[in-house]
């Protein structure tokens, strides 16, 4: 996959990710099999489908992924 796609979706919140404080802030981004299974259907799925569904005002296939707890090291 692309990195700025990869980055889209971070920035969308479609992803789980958090970006490191210290320079150069690298992203952590982490998913587990389901989470892998879903963006994979997304990532399959033609541009046309999810533009259609956002001009429609329906509500995005790929939703917003669970929150997972981060520790704060």
């Amino acid at each position: 996959m692309p990195e700025v796609t990869l980055y889209n979706w971070v920035q969308r919140g479609w992803v789980n990710a958090r970006q490191l404080p210290e320079p150069p802030k690298h992203w952590v981004i982490w998913a587990d099999e389901a989470e892998l299974g879903r963006l994979r259907a997304h990532r399959e799925r033609p541009v046309g489908d999810v533009r259609r569904q956002l001009w429609q005002g329906e509500v995005l296939d790929i939703t917003v992924p669970p929150t997972i707890p981060q520790n704060n090291e």
